[in-house]
């Protein structure tokens, strides 16, 4: 099958839930979708098993790979509605739990955690699933939209306490969930700092390889560019770009937007008409743009728990100008050499960079930490967790009969073992039991496929024969004993 399976993550199955935030009318924009890429960023460091998406309807997403099954959904298009919002009828309704299984929950909108797991209990599955949060903002007064918007922190805990592991930025994000507690008073105080630390680890972001450069008509006609790479809105600290670069000679200074929202007064105030206001087409034109800058520059001054703009200009070798906030302590280091505080600091430092010269600053191994996070968790989980054990079962050694014989596919077998097939979340664990004693899943195959390594054959029949008397329902090479939708070529991974 593989030369990776005896990696213990091999053939462990992951839905991932989405929190799809960036649009252009009704399709799914997942190019300039953060959460997006940090989920990618997670089947790359886990390319040993099988993980089934739930994305937009409407999108381009390319092939992810063969390890990779993308199932449509209908998320809102509102960043606000999908805290609230989850189908759950229809994803028991794109799932065949006799056929599927799932050993991790990633979920990427942590409010939702209860209605996700609530739905599939519906279905009688999920005693055997673990999951795993991934923070992308934390509900506090300085992220609400308003502050009549309902409070959502409390739905955040309860997700971090159902959680096995719950990931954020930094820790940082740890001090605005506790900064709810700051002004007024709950029914529950405050949060339990052991218990909080024991769930919580981190995933901190890198930026990841840039494409080519491509060269494009520059407007700039000799003016040293400071860039402003970042989406225009007041959290971005727009307010402090325009009162900090407003006295910089225009015949020296080209101060340069890329997010064209900067244009339209509903995304805060608009951008000066000193400012040229443009977004490239292309990774490899916003590359050529960054090296061809002074310098790029981050004004966030309030709410942020991570930033990957800030850290482009330093890959490439040019300065980032960063008003100086606790994250940046992981971002970009405690001693990085070009944070400002003031108006004064700023003009100071722009002026001390040298033209031309290349910046030099090792950035921490942002993704390295995340990927070893990440797969020393899910490690950790197979081994400790309660519910990846299952120590009984009855029908576990037919189960080994009908995978020896190659009938492989769950719902194969359950056509033999359990011919009526009501749902029962018992199959959940007599494959887990399955996989302690030496079975494997196949991660390209969109639905459970098991199998048995040529060193563990007679180990397995070891079992068998210790058995005894055993009722082997059915034989296994019997066509009539499976679902012709289940036969051994169904190995699709589109669902649309």
């Amino acid at each position: 099958m593989t030369k990776d399976y005896n990696h213990p993550l091999y053939g462990r199955r992951v839905l991932h839930i989405m929190s799809p935030v960036r649009w252009s009318g009704p399709k799914f924009q997942h190019h300039g979708d953060s959460n997006y890429k940090v989920m990618v960023k997670t089947i790359k460091f886990l390319p040993m098993c099988h993980h089934t998406i739930l994305v937009p309807t409407n999108n381009t997403i390319p092939d992810l790979g063969p390890n990779v099954t993308l199932v449509p959904f209908d998320y809102t298009q509102s960043v606000l509605s999908n805290r609230a919002y989850f189908n759950g009828k229809l994803l028991n309704k794109l799932t065949d739990w006799r056929g599927q299984d799932f050993d991790f929950i990633f979920n990427h909108q942590p409010e939702l955690l209860y209605n996700v797991v609530n739905s599939i209990m519906s279905s009688r599955y999920g005693l055997t699933v673990e999951c795993f949060n991934f923070f992308h903002w934390v509900d506090c007064t300085k992220s609400r939209v308003t502050d009549g918007y309902p409070e959502g922190f409390y739905r955040q805990l309860e997700a971090i306490n159902w959680s096995y592991k719950s990931y954020f930025h930094c820790p940082v994000s740890k001090d605005y969930m506790k900064s709810n507690w700051d002004k007024r008073d709950y029914i529950v105080q405050g949060i339990n700092d052991e218990v909080m630390d024991d769930k919580i680890n981190y995933f901190p972001l890198g930026v990841g390889q840039f494409p080519d450069s491509e060269p494009f008509p520059n407007p700039a006609q000799g003016k040293k560019i400071l860039l402003f790479n970042h989406r225009w809105n007041n959290s971005t600290g727009i307010n402090k770009l325009i009162e900090y670069t407003e006295d910089l000679d225009r015949d020296e200074w080209l101060v340069w937007v890329t997010d064209e929202n900067a244009k339209k007064p509903m995304a805060g105030k608009p951008a000066p008409k000193w400012m040229y206001v443009k977004n490239l087409p292309s990774g490899g034109a916003y590359r050529n743009l960054i090296e061809q800058s002074h310098a790029t520059l981050c004004f966030v001054d309030n709410y942020m728990t991570w930033n990957l703009s800030v850290q482009d200009a330093i890959r490439l070798n040019k300065p980032s100008l960063a008003f100086k906030h606790p994250t940046y302590e992981y971002v970009l280091g405690e001693d990085y050499p070009l944070y400002f505080s003031n108006k004064d600091e700023f003009v100071d430092v722009i002026n001390k960079i040298p033209e031309g010269k290349k910046f030099d600053w090792e950035l921490p191994p942002h993704d390295e930490d995340f990927k070893n996070n990440l797969v020393g968790d899910l490690t950790h989980c197979l081994e400790n967790s309660k519910k990846k054990h299952t120590s009984k079962t009855k029908y576990g050694v037919e189960w080994l009969y009908h995978i020896l014989q190659g009938n492989g596919y769950k719902k194969n077998i359950l056509y033999n073992s359990h011919p009526s097939l009501h749902k029962s979340n018992a199959w959940e664990g007599i494959r887990q039991w399955c996989l302690e004693r030496g079975v494997k899943d196949s991660p390209n195959e969109v639905y459970t496929k098991l199998w048995i390594p040529e060193e563990n054959i007679d180990d397995i029949k070891k079992i068998i024969d210790e058995a005894g008397n055993v009722d082997y329902k059915g034989d296994p090479l019997d066509e009539s004993k499976r679902d012709p939708k289940w036969s051994q070529n169904f190995t699709s991974n589109k669902f649309f």
